[in-house]
């Protein structure tokens, strides 16, 4: 596995891709990507459309075809010529003979087409990689905030319960009560979206590798480990050999071997044929020879070149449109993940562990009569809300990282 998708053991843990085992087991990342790369439909059908490439630059590259031409004349005309006394019978062998370089044009023009299908397998490869990825990633992201969602109910049924102790001995109001129960009821409620969501994400990832119903029940993921992002300037330096220019290059010389083609076709083919005709009244037999040639050729051919030529600048334009808007995306991207990990370690170096230190104080507070609800409540949902944004840091460094290295993959890069 390349260094470059350190992220994928980052996630997932380990350092072996193992299959499949069991549904009760926790799915981890290497073991998606290779179920989505073993039944998603578009490899499939990309896999087929290269035996297709591959069948049609084989028929193209064979020689032109022998063909057998017989004619009869002075058929059933009228006087001398009536009935089949006067018939004159001809057989003819004849092909095409090819001149320029033809043949060699289209077998070259056969192989461009055959690479170009074959980049469009190694960025579709990339592309269900990264899809897989990020899918993953919202799963893991789902099931954290599930679980912070149980332990939300868990401490509003606990200060529930001691607020409902408290107005028993009419220490607290009984408005605090209402006011406690309506965050349990509104833990609930958020538990139950979270529930659905998790679902929701699951068969997302599911569907990837074409299963209607998740046959997992969670992914096996670490989101706390942020594995550090090569220099940017390795990764601009990466964009001239990117997957996607190199797509650009492959689509360049299947213009370029038309262009040949066109190049070849100045130059007129002949069409030879050679037979035996026999005279029906005598029965003598005599030898027949033609040759044909088409005229104009080089007027023809120079519009094909002409359009070629100007395939070819296009191309070229929409090459450095695409790396000067690669470049772009990636400086972005780049920055953006600066800034997720800066959140990342200010969140739960400094931020979280004072939000827990400020509910353990308000916690102490209500208990000694010092506090009121509110000051608790508000120092609960300050702390679970911190958490959340924690997750989410950490969700979008990880996803970042996908995108980088979707966008800077180049074809020499291995695939989880």
């Amino acid at each position: 596995m390349n260094l470059r998708y350190a992220w994928v053991l980052a996630l997932a843990g380990t350092c072996g891709v193992v299959p499949w085992a069991h549904a009760t087991e926790p799915l981890r990342l290497q073991e998606a990507v290779a179920r989505a790369f073993g039944a998603n439909p578009a490899l499939v059908a990309d896999a087929a459309q290269l035996d297709a490439v591959r069948a049609r630059a084989e028929r193209e590259g064979l020689a032109p075809q022998y063909f057998v031409t017989g004619e009869l004349e002075n058929l059933g005309g009228t006087g001398s010529l009536s009935g089949v006394g006067s018939a004159e019978s001809t057989l003819r062998v004849g092909r095409l003979i090819e001149l320029g370089g033809k043949r060699a044009a289209r077998q070259a023009l056969g192989a461009a087409e055959i690479e170009q299908q074959q980049t469009a397998i190694r960025t579709t490869r990339i592309d269900l990689a990264s899809r897989t990825a990020t899918r993953f990633i919202e799963v893991a992201v789902d099931q954290q905030r599930l679980a912070f969602a149980h332990e939300r109910v868990r401490q509003a049924e606990r200060t529930r319960r001691e607020v409902a102790g408290w107005v028993s001995v009419a220490r607290n109001p009984e408005s605090d009560l209402h006011a406690a129960e309506i965050v349990v009821a509104n833990a609930e409620l958020d538990r139950e979206h979270a529930e659905h969501e998790l679902t929701s994400a699951r068969t997302t990832l599911a569907a990837i590798w074409g299963d209607a119903t998740p046959d997992f029940d969670t992914v096996a993921a670490d989101l706390t480990d942020l594995p550090e992002a090569e220099p940017l300037g390795t990764l601009l330096a990466r964009l001239p050999d990117t997957i996607d220019q190199q797509a650009f290059a492959r689509e360049a010389r299947l213009a370029q071997a038309r262009r040949r083609i066109a190049e070849a076709s100045r130059k007129p083919d002949l069409n030879v044929n050679v037979g035996v005709r026999r005279m029906e009244g005598p029965s003598d037999q005599g030898l027949v020879m033609s040759v044909s040639m088409p005229l104009g050729s080089r007027t023809r051919a120079g519009y094909f070149i002409a359009e070629a030529d100007a395939q070819l600048v296009a191309i070229e334009a929409r090459r450095k449109a695409e790396q000067f808007e690669r470049h772009q995306l990636v400086f972005e991207k780049y920055q953006e993940l600066g800034h997720a990990r800066t959140e990342v370690e200010s969140l739960r170096s400094r931020v979280v562990p004072k939000a827990e230190q400020a509910l353990a104080f308000a916690r102490r507070g209500f208990e000694a009569g010092r506090f009121s609800f509110l000051s608790l409540a508000q120092a609960q949902t300050t702390l679970f809300d911190l958490r959340e944004r924690l997750v989410e840091a950490y969700a979008r460094y990880h996803i970042l990282r996908v995108e980088l290295d979707r966008l800077t993959a180049t074809t020499q890069d291995t695939l989880p």
